[in-house]
C-alpha cells in the first residue's frame, strides 16, 4: 500500500470514528477535512421510521444549514433526517424555537426579530435614532444589560440631551419594545435562553425532544452562546461540538474561539479530523505557520491535489527604489494571477481573488462574489433572482436562492401559520418538490437586477409576488409590500449595486472573471487558485509582526486567523499580492519560515490569453 493510501485510509478512519463516537464529544476538524460529510453521515445512522427524539444540526448561517438539508435529501437521499422530530437550522432558529418561546408567557406576542431596524418604532427620540445604532451586552454575573453608543458624536451636535440622556431613553425602548410589545433580537433571546438553560423542566423537555445536539463551526459561538452550552453540558444535554478554533474570525460579532477553547476542556471524549481532501501539501505546511507551536505540524493533505509542488506566488506592484514591477497596481497583479495560475492548468472559473476588506479585493477582470444574505428582504430577493438565472452559480449558492424564494413565498401563502417549513408541507399535502418548483418559477420571472433603482425593482417585484397563486387554498396572505421590505437610504440605489453584481455593459463581450470577496465572506469556500492582496504597509507590518512574534499565533490572534482562513481557501496555488516596497519584508517573513516562493513581476511568455 502506497503511503497517500496509508494516509487516506487514516483520514477516513478519524472520519468514522466521528460518525460513530457517543456523544458529549468535540471534534476538532481542520480545512479540508470533510466534516460536512462526516455530520451528515453521522446524521444517516439514524435508523428511518417514526422517533420520539430527534437530532439537532446547527449551524451559525443560512447557508450552512442549507448545505446540511441539501446533501440529507440529495447525495444521501433521507429526506426524512430533514423533518420532525429532527431539526437543522441556525443556532439562533433553535434557542427561540425550543428553549426559549415554549416556556416563555402567553402575552405579549413575541416575535424573534433579526434586528431592531425591522421594527418601525424601534427609535429614540426626539432625533429619531434607530435603536440598532446603541450596542447592548449582556452581564450574565450581574443580570445586568449596558449599552454603548458608538455614534454619539455625530447625533450629538447641537442637541440639548446628552450622550447620558439618550442611553437611559435607548435602555427604556428597548425595555418597552421586549417586555410590553414581545420584540426578542438575538440577545434577548440569549438572555432567556440562559435562563431557562437553568431550569430543570425546560431541561428535561429540551432533552425527551433531542437525543442528540450537534453544534457546527463552533467557533463562532458568542461568550453567551458558550455560557448557555456549558449549562446544557453540565445539565447532561447529549452534544457534539464542532470547531477549528484556527478559523474563528467573529470577535467583530462577539465570537469567543479562545473561550471555547475552555469550555471543550470540560469534555472528555475529544477527536481529530487531520486529514485535508482540499489543499496541497504546500498549502497545508504554509497554514500550520501560523498555528500556536504545540499544533504546528501541517494536516496531512490526502486530496486530489496533495502532491502538487507549486510554491507560493508572490506578485509585488509598483516600485521600489530601482526595482520596478510591469504590474503598475493590484489590477495589473490580479490580470497576472490568472496568467500565472493557467500556466498551471487553473481556469479562470477555478480562480478566487480575496482581501481583508472588500474595498481591497483585486479588480482586474473580476466580478464581487455576492455575499449570501441572512435578512429575507429586497436585496435578498434580488440576489436570488440573479444567482439562480447565472450560469456559474455554485449548487450551494443556487440552493440558497430558492430557500430564499420560499421564504417569501410561504409568509405570502401561509403567514402566521406555525411549524417548520416540513410541517407545514405536511399539513397542507404538498411536496418538497413542487415547493421548489414554485420557488424556481418565482426566481425566474422576476424582473432582471440591471441599472433600475432599487424602488422600482421592488414595485416590480412585488406585482409578480402578488400574482403568485397558492397551489391551496389559504385563509390569508400578506400584502406583497410587506413582505419585501427596503432601507429608505437604498430605495434610489441601482439594485445592481446593491448585490455586488456588475452587469454586462452593452453588447462588449464579457471576459473571463474571477470570484472575488473579502475573506470573511469567502469563509466556506474553495479554489483552485487564491490570491491575496495585502493593499498597506501598516497592513503587512501587523501581519509580519503577528506572524513572527513567539508568543503570537491562531491561538490568540483575529488577525493570524483571518489570513489563515484566507490560504486555505486554496487548493493548488496561492498567491500574494502587495505594493513592491514591502517585498523584502514579505520573503523574510517566508525565508524564516522556510516557505517555498516563486516571485514574479512580468506576465508568463506563454500566456493562453492576452489582457
Amino acid at each position: 500500500m502506497s503511503d497517500i493510501e496509508e494516509q487516506r485510509n487514516h483520514a477516513r478512519s478519524q472520519q468514522q470514528q466521528a460518525i460513530y463516537a457517543q456523544a458529549p464529544v468535540f471534534i476538532r476538524a481542520c480545512p479540508g477535512a470533510g466534516k460536512t460529510r462526516t455530520l451528515v453521515h453521522r446524521h444517516c445512522n439514524t435508523p428511518p421510521g417514526p422517533r420520539r427524539s430527534g437530532r439537532a444540526l446547527l449551524s451559525f448561517t443560512n447557508v450552512a444549514a442549507d448545505e446540511l438539508r441539501h446533501r440529507c435529501t440529495g447525495e444521501a437521499n433521507r429526506a426524512d433526517l430533514t423533518a420532525y422530530p429532527h431539526y437543522i437550522g441556525t443556532f439562533d432558529s433553535f434557542l427561540w424555537r425550543y428553549l426559549v418561546r415554549p416556556h416563555l408567557p402567553a402575552t405579549p406576542v413575541w416575535q424573534h426579530i433579526l434586528s431592531w431596524d425591522h421594527i418601525p418604532s424601534a427609535r429614540v427620540r426626539p432625533r429619531d435614532i434607530p435603536l440598532s445604532s446603541f450596542e447592548f451586552s449582556y452581564d450574565p454575573t450581574t443580570s445586568q444589560t449596558s449599552v454603548q453608543w458608538p455614534k454619539a458624536a455625530t447625533y450629538l451636535q447641537n442637541s440639548t440631551l446628552t450622550e447620558s440622556d439618550y442611553l437611559a431613553r435607548a435602555k427604556a425602548t428597548r425595555e418597552r419594545l421586549w417586555q410590553g410589545n414581545g420584540y426578542m433580537t438575538g440577545l434577548e433571546v440569549r438572555i432567556a435562553a440562559l435562563e431557562h438553560a437553568s431550569d430543570p423542566s425546560c431541561i428535561e423537555l429540551l432533552k425527551h425532544r433531542f437525543f442528540e445536539i450537534v453544534v457546527d463551526e463552533a467557533q463562532d459561538c458568542s461568550a453567551l452562546d458558550l455560557l448557555i452550552l456549558t449549562r446544557l453540558h453540565q445539565a447532561g444535554v447529549p452534544l457534539v461540538i464542532v470547531a477549528d478554533t484556527d478559523q474563528g474570525i467573529y470577535e467583530w460579532n462577539d465570537a469567543r474561539p479562545e473561550e471555547l477553547h475552555t469550555f471543550t476542556q470540560h469534555i472528555p471524549d475529544q477527536l481529530e479530523l487531520t486529514g485535508n481532501w482540499r489543499s496541497s501539501a504546500a498549502i497545508c505546511r504554509l497554514a500550520a505557520t501560523l498555528r500556536p507551536p504545540d499544533r504546528t505540524t501541517p494536516d496531512v493533505a490526502v486530496g486530489e491535489y496533495h502532491d502538487d509542488s507549486i510554491p507560493l506566488l508572490l506578485l509585488p506592484y509598483g516600485r521600489h527604489r530601482k526595482e520596478i514591477s510591469h504590474f503598475t497596481d493590484v489590477s495589473g497583479a490580479g490580470e497576472a494571477f490568472t496568467a500565472w495560475a493557467a500556466t498551471w492548468s487553473i481556469g479562470v472559473d477555478n480562480c478566487l481573488a480575496l482581501a481583508y476588506m472588500n474595498s481591497a479585493v483585486p479588480k482586474a477582470r473580476t466580478q464581487p462574489l455576492p455575499d449570501y444574505p441572512k435578512e429575507p428582504n429586497t436585496t435578498a430577493l434580488a440576489w436570488a433572482a440573479t444567482v439562480f438565472t447565472a450560469a456559474d452559480a455554485s449548487t450551494s449558492a443556487r440552493t440558497h436562492a430558492l430557500s430564499i424564494a420560499t421564504t417569501f413565498l410561504r409568509e405570502h401563502w401561509y403567514s402566521g401559520e406555525p411549524g417548520t417549513l416540513n410541517e407545514l408541507l405536511t399539513q397542507h399535502n404538498l411536496t418538497a418538490a413542487l415547493f421548489r418548483r414554485r420557488a424556481a418559477s418565482f426566481l425566474a420571472a422576476l424582473p432582471p437586477t440591471d441599472h433600475t433603482p432599487a424602488r422600482d425593482w421592488r414595485k416590480a417585484a412585488r406585482k409578480i409576488l402578488q400574482s403568485q397563486a397558492a397551489p391551496t387554498s389559504t385563509h390569508g396572505q400578506l400584502p406583497a409590500a410587506s413582505l419585501i421590505p427596503l432601507s429608505t437610504s437604498e430605495l434610489d440605489e441601482p439594485i445592481s449595486r446593491l448585490i455586488g453584481v456588475i452587469p454586462h455593459q452593452g453588447n462588449v463581450p464579457l471576459g473571463p472573471t474571477i470570484r472575488s470577496s473579502s475573506i470573511h465572506r469567502a469563509k466556506g469556500s474553495q479554489a483552485q487558485a487564491v490570491l491575496v492582496h495585502l493593499p498597506k504597509a501598516q497592513d503587512i507590518n501587523e501581519l509580519v509582526t503577528a506572524w513572527t512574534a513567539s508568543d503570537t499565533s491562531t491561538a490568540t490572534s483575529e488577525l493570524l486567523r483571518t489570513y489563515y482562513v484566507a490560504f486555505t481557501r486554496a487548493q493548488r496555488l496561492l498567491s500574494l499580492t502587495y505594493p513592491y516596497s514591502k517585498h523584502a519584508d514579505i520573503t523574510r517573513l517566508l525565508q524564516s519560515n522556510r516557505i517555498e516562493y516563486q516571485m514574479e513581476t512580468t506576465l508568463p511568455q506563454d500566456r493562453p490569453f492576452l489582457f
